[in-house]
């Protein structure tokens, strides 16, 4: 296959019970049951195709590469904002509450929070103000990155109207030290859709005998390629979010309060408890492996059922479509069901390397959270192909990552009149 010549193996440790699995493999993801597979965890369910604003795309959690005692929690939502109308989509939901769940004592149930939320928002020109609760209960105000910070001089728009990427505001608490971050980004998420549904498809039509050649039939073109998200990101010192245990587990969620009222003045007013709209802890476990009738149960449901056995009934049927063995089956659910569909992150697995953090013994393979760089796809994809290497030739993402917080890129700004592609991948 295509770079096949450039790849090499890697053991992946996978905690198992009390025991711990090494399964060799570059690994992929992407399940099947559901007819179709939509990013990591982009538009995974009906209920979030229709509410964008609560749509969770990815969740990451890794070591700061530059200071291993602060962790980077970072949650991307509001997928697929193309660059021509992103100047008034830049906005955070006001009604929304950005939640990073923090488990710490090795069971289902989280333990602390860190929790934003954001005053209403015009987009352009103009920013929110968003208020970030730590665990300890301090909290802080920062503001947000507006699409644009300012009105450029003519000699510095482009034909179409579309001046420079705005540079990141980045806030630091003074207090806790923690740093937080909010507004567009490019989509640091890399992979082929297409080749994944193809795949999906053949699990479906054929159970048991899939085609795992179609992940990379397309030769590695990566969906995301030319899109926007928004970030909201936070770095706090890992004394913060840490237990007994060295593995701070992490979720990210966003919530509704249960009552809304639309006002004569369009206006929503929200009021009672909050419930979860969508999460996302490991990569591709809703979008891949939960059947489509199950998945607006499954963004609503807690970590602690998932650990009560509420899913795993859907989840070995998809492993049996994909002709999953048991072993890997009993990998895979260990990882995303016995103690919750929780990111964990081993805070004594270092993280070094550029744009926030390469060294192969780190990441999402070995325990160590998940990091921007980490090629999930593949690694999730080898696992359902019983640790066979599983690519969808989609490496990494096209655009360079930044080497301080908050790492991500730039979002995709419009292209000069005259732009012949776009670079997206679809």
């Amino acid at each position: 296959m295509k770079n096949e010549t450039k790849r090499h193996l890697r053991t992946m440790t996978w905690g198992v019970g009390v025991g711990v699995l090494a399964l060799a493999g570059f690994a992929s993801y992407k399940s099947k049951v559901a007819n179709q597979v939509y990013a990591s965890d982009h538009l995974d369910s009906p209920q979030v195709a229709q509410d964008r604003a609560a749509d969770i795309g990815d969740n990451y959690a890794f070591l700061d590469p530059n200071d291993n005692k602060m962790v980077v929690l970072m949650m991307t939502t509001q997928n697929f904002i193309v660059s021509s109308e992103h100047f008034g989509m830049v906005i955070f939901d006001s009604n929304l509450r950005y939640r990073f769940e923090i488990e710490n004592t090795g069971d289902a149930v989280p333990d602390t929070f860190v929790d934003v939320t954001y005053s209403p928002g015009l987009g352009r020109q103009t920013g929110q103000t968003a208020t970030i609760v730590l665990p300890d209960g301090s909290s802080f105000s920062a503001p947000t990155t507006p699409a644009n910070q300012e009105i450029y001089p003519t000699s510095e728009v482009s034909p179409n109207g579309a001046g420079p990427s705005p540079q990141p505001i980045i806030t630091t608490d003074p207090v806790s030290g923690a740093k937080f971050f909010a507004g567009a980004a490019a989509d640091p998420f890399f992979l082929d859709d297409t080749g994944a549904n193809l795949t999906v498809a053949s699990s479906n039509a054929n159970p048991g005998h899939p085609d795992f050649n179609l992940l990379s039939v397309r030769g590695g073109r990566n969906t995301y390629a030319g899109f926007n998200v928004l970030v909201t990101e936070v770095e706090v010192p890992v004394s913060m979010l840490k237990g007994k245990s060295d593995i701070i587990g992490t979720n990210a969620v966003t919530q509704r309060q249960r009552d809304q009222v639309v006002t004569k003045q369009g206006t929503v007013v929200a009021s009672g408890p909050w419930v979860t709209v969508d999460r996302d802890g490991n990569p591709l476990v809703n979008n891949g492996l939960i059947p489509p009738e199950m998945k607006n149960d499954y963004n609503g449901a807690t970590t602690g059922e998932d650990a009560r056995g509420r899913f795993v009934p859907y989840l070995r049927a998809s492993l049996d479509n994909f002709a999953t063995d048991a072993a890997h089956q009993k990998a895979i659910l260990g990882v995303v069901q016995k103690n919750g569909d929780i990111l964990r992150l081993n805070v004594k697995v270092p993280n070094s390397g550029s744009g926030g953090g390469t060294n192969a013994a780190g990441g999402f393979a070995n325990g160590g959270g998940r990091r921007l760089q980490d090629d999930v796809v593949d690694m999730v994809f080898t696992l359902l192909h019983n640790g066979t290497p599983t690519t969808d030739l989609v490496d990494n993402n096209p655009l360079p990552f930044r080497d301080e917080f908050p790492f991500v890129h730039d979002p995709y700004q419009p292209f000069p009149a005259g732009t012949v592609s776009d670079h997206t991948q679809q």
